[in-house]
């Protein structure tokens, strides 16, 4: 009798094993199936980036400008942190394509583009010598398409009053044409960089001795200073106080020392030198750039994300397959605590 049902357990024990790793096997597979899925979807995904220039090409629209069958286009790119210039002004780009001259491609990211910096790009035709304005470029247009809306539709060069530019944009980014204080003291562009504010463009305006300042303006504009400075300001969207603040920082900057030929402007803007200068400008200079980064840190903020999704999923499978091998061993122990059991209580009533 004992026999008969040592054997009885014993098989029990074999058939509930068989059932549980059966049932784990199961599990197994629809866990995998399930990584594969998720396998195919990131893989769809990296697609998706590739497909919109994460490796980090940039394109131009030449028809655009009018300028089909060109046979040389110049990328320029200059850093706005004080890299200096990514590539060189009028030489054609190393690793640029075109499409029949219609649709130029450049590999930015080998050129030395790189994240979290802001530079300005200009897309020059080497065989006429016309060319765009300067546009706000980073990372986030990788991928991305400079184009002219308006080949007729130009504005004054920022560096050289006598030429004009064509303006470029983007076309999937809010990256506009740089807002730029021309030679003249006049306000072209669109878009105040985030390592600049209006208040700070003013100041430098005010202070340089470079062919964009107040003194060479005042050479050729036919304007007295205190006109060009109202006007500047205005369209800079500055207030009186802030202006004031401009100049006495720009004084203490260097501004009319005396050295070169120099138009002294001081005395035609006198301002409050007891209101103090700086303070004013600093927090507007802080509210611009806080309010013009934001297309920057949703980047960042892609390349994040990504990388954690990519843990996430790891630690998932791993999660899952350690609880199916929990369940597994728990079962055995109970058929085996089981059987234990039944053969004790069995021998002990043959004895008795």
């Amino acid at each position: 009798m004992f026999k008969k049902i040592l054997s009885l357990a014993i098989v029990a024990m074999l058939l509930m094993s068989v059932v549980a790793i059966s049932a784990s096997a199961a599990q197994v597979e629809v866990a995998e199936e399930a990584a594969a899925a998720d396998d195919v979807a990131s893989q769809g995904a990296e697609a998706d980036v590739a497909a919109t220039g994460d490796d980090g090409v940039i394109y131009f629209d030449a028809a655009s400008a009018g300028w089909t069958g060109a046979k040389a286009i110049s990328f320029f790119i200059y850093g706005l942190s004080g890299e200096g210039n990514i590539t060189e002004w009028g030489s054609k780009n190393k690793s640029l394509t075109s499409n029949d001259g219609d649709t130029w491609a450049f590999k930015a990211a080998e050129a030395g583009v790189k994240d979290g910096h802001e530079y300005g790009i200009i897309f020059n035709n080497l065989d006429t010598g016309a060319q765009t304005a300067d546009l706000l470029f980073n990372t986030s247009n990788f991928g991305d398409t400079g184009y002219v809306p308006n080949p007729d539709d130009k504005i004054e060069n920022a560096v050289d009053s006598n030429k004009k530019s064509m303006i470029a944009k983007w076309k999937n980014s809010s990256n506009g044409p740089i807002k730029q204080i021309t030679s003249l003291g006049n306000i072209v562009g669109e878009t105040i960089p985030s390592t600049t504010s209006a208040y700070q463009m003013m100041v430098n305006f005010l202070a340089s001795k470079g062919s964009q300042s107040l003194t060479n303006a005042l050479k050729f504009n036919g304007k007295d200073a205190k006109t060009t400075i109202d006007e500047t300001a205005k369209a800079l969207g500055l207030s009186q106080d802030e202006v004031n603040k401009a100049i006495i920082e720009a004084r203490d900057t260097g501004a009319n020392d005396g050295s070169g030929d120099k138009t002294d402007w001081t005395s035609e803007y006198p301002v409050d030198e007891s209101s103090g200068g700086g303070s004013g400008g600093s927090t507007s200079s802080k509210s611009s750039s806080s309010s013009s980064s934001g297309s920057s840190g949703s980047s960042g903020s892609s390349g994040s994300s990504g990388s954690s999704g990519s843990s996430t999923k790891s630690g998932s499978a791993s999660n899952t397959q350690t609880g199916q091998e929990e369940t597994i061993l728990f079962i055995m122990l109970g058929v085996m605590v089981l059987a234990a059991g039944v053969i004790f209580f069995v021998r002990k009533k043959e004895r008795a």
